[in-house]
């Protein structure tokens, strides 16, 4: 074979694979470019954790108020009883579980070197998302598959009757009993 149609053969191959990288380029670029314009746009990050912060408070201080008038309820009613008072306190913040969409891939590479030896490289990749669903507004909100309340840390009762150590002992073991908590976070003390 002629060294010139080897060269012009080289040349015209070269040619052609450099239009089809060119085509094959600009294709990406108004792939991105199109991608980027349909992405929504960021919302505050700071105000959006203020309002999640602001939602727990209100999530436990209404847990808490309700437990409180619960056991003031069915408190009231045991004989002897009188006036009484419910105040209880929590560990922490409810949580909230929200549903993931959770992707995983993973590339086994095996390299051989030139004395035989075979390497092994495992690459694994996770990609973790909150997966949403819109509201009648129209805001994203994430889909929460369960709640945890916060853990009791103690109760303090303050009753009438509380004077009577039988009384203050059943007024004790109610709350125990209702909220499942041991006998160390409850204290019943009698009122003025």
């Amino acid at each position: 074979m002629d060294f010139n149609k080897l060269k012009d053969k080289f040349l015209k191959d070269n040619k052609k694979l450099m239009e089809n990288l060119t085509v094959i380029f600009l294709i990406g670029l108004i792939l991105l470019l199109g991608a980027s314009t349909f992405k929504p746009r960021p919302s505050n990050n700071n105000e959006d954790k203020e309002l999640v912060m602001a939602q727990k408070e209100n999530n436990s201080e209404d847990y808490a108020q309700k437990l409180e008038k619960d056991l003031e309820n069915i408190l009231s009613r045991i004989e002897g009883v009188g006036n009484i008072e419910v105040l209880i306190t929590l560990n922490s913040d409810e949580e909230v579980v929200a549903a993931m969409d959770v992707v995983e891939s993973s590339t086994t590479t095996n390299e051989k070197d030139s004395s035989g030896a075979v390497r092994e490289t495992i690459q694994t990749e996770s990609n973790n998302k909150v997966v949403t669903s819109q509201d009648t507004s129209g805001q994203n909100k994430p889909i929460v598959l369960k709640r945890i309340m916060p853990e009791i840390r103690g109760v303090i009762v303050v009753a009438d009757g509380a004077k009577d150590p039988k009384l203050r002992y059943e007024l004790s073991l109610a709350v125990q009993t209702a909220l499942g908590i041991p006998a160390y976070k409850v204290k019943v003390i009698s009122s003025k």
